[in-house]
């Protein structure tokens, strides 16, 4: 994943992955408390979805040209910030959640399209925040969901 089209295809393939787990989960199982640790799958994907706002907003802002992350802010401290994007996304049934979640998706991938393609390569700051928020994000909760599942997929 270096170049524009590797890492928009990979993020294609991450989201496929973890598409087919969640299609397997129904609104019960998806809104059951406790099926990922202490957080439905609900709840998971407004996690996700957080995180996703996020950096959208930080690849929108290097595309302006600025920095990605406004002084003072750190990301640096996931247990801060993931009950947070939860509770902001207030009590959504799964299947609100799931929607919300492919939407912020689609947001992302716009904006990582829309990165001038000499900024993507190996351990540049694109492609960090893409393997960090979905490709390693979205391949560490499909386990969590196979877990879910009984170890199926």
């Amino acid at each position: 994943m270096t170049d524009r089209a590797a890492t928009l295809g990979a993020m294609q393939d991450a989201k496929a992955s973890l598409e087919e787990r969640l299609s397997r989960i129904d609104e019960a199982h998806g809104s059951w408390e406790g099926a990922v640790g202490e957080w439905s799958v609900a709840q998971l994907l407004q996690h996700m979805h957080g995180w996703l706002t996020e950096m959208t907003t930080a690849v929108e802002r290097m595309n302006a040209g600025q920095r990605p992350t406004p002084e003072g802010v750190d990301y640096s401290d996931p247990e801060e910030w993931n009950p947070r994007f939860v509770a902001e996304r207030g009590e959504q049934t799964y299947e609100q959640a799931r929607a919300a979640f492919g939407e912020a998706h689609e947001a992302f991938v716009s904006a990582v399209g829309q990165v001038d393609a000499g900024r993507f390569g190996e351990g540049k700051t694109i492609n960090r925040m893409v393997e960090g928020v979905v490709t390693h994000h979205y391949a560490e909760h499909a386990e969590d969901l196979d877990a879910f599942l009984g170890g199926e997929h």
